[in-house]
């Protein structure tokens, strides 16, 4: 059984906060970090770990670097799906990053959420494609893992998106105006993409369109 007992060492870096070694298991530190990370990102706070039952022993030390800081992540991606087509899209996620360093690897994530424990973050996201453009504004998260048995990107985010069709749209007609939720989840770089949008300008194609779309974010 392992235990991770932090402690906390300030370190003075501007508004950065640092926290430093964390004893326990080398091989198993990593994976304790990065649910500390999925726990930032998920709930939009730092998870407070319980305070260890037993002493642990000296010769299992491990140093975990992890600075806290308002961050910003842009995330390009290419997609095909409904009613955009072939599309290209830019996505930024302001908010709480946190960045965690040691041995093992390292983990880089952002909350984009607008409570006090992710610095009032957000979402934003523009696309433009053969069969329209969209805006979104909402709440994410995106995380970059590098360690072993894992390496690659996972990230969520739920918006409210306009669309506008133009050219050569998908399920429905050109110069038509749809708002509505849509949720995303991204791993590995490929994503997916769902929603359903409601038409609030125009008289042709559907009134209700179930969007999607699959991509890889580059």
């Amino acid at each position: 059984m392992s235990h991770l007992r932090p402690d906390l060492v300030a370190e003075p870096a501007g508004p950065v906060v640092r926290f430093l070694t964390v004893v326990g298991r080398p091989e198993v530190s990593m994976r304790r970090t990065s649910r500390l990370i999925v726990l930032v990102v998920a709930l939009g706070g730092l998870a407070q770990g319980s305070a260890a039952q037993e002493r642990p022993d000296p010769q299992f030390h491990s140093e975990v670097d992890v600075s806290l800081d308002k961050g910003t992540r842009f995330v390009a991606a290419l997609a095909f799906g409904a009613p955009l087509g072939a599309a290209a899209s830019l996505r930024i996620l302001h908010g709480l990053g946190a960045d965690v360093r040691e041995e093992e690897g390292s983990v880089k994530a952002v909350c984009a959420l607008p409570i006090r424990h992710c610095a009032q973050g957000f979402l934003f996201e523009a696309a433009a494609g053969s069969g329209g453009g969209e805006l979104g504004l909402g709440i994410g998260a995106r995380a970059h893992v590098s360690q072993e048995g894992f390496r690659g990107t996972a990230g969520a985010s739920l918006r409210v998106s306009l669309a506008r069709t133009w050219g050569s749209p998908i399920a429905t007609e050109p110069g038509l105006t749809y708002l509505g939720p849509e949720l995303e989840l991204s791993g590995f770089h490929a994503s997916l993409n769902l929603g359903i949008l409601w038409r609030v300008s125009g008289e042709q194609g559907a009134s209700t369109l179930f969007s999607w779309a699959v991509g890889i974010e580059l």
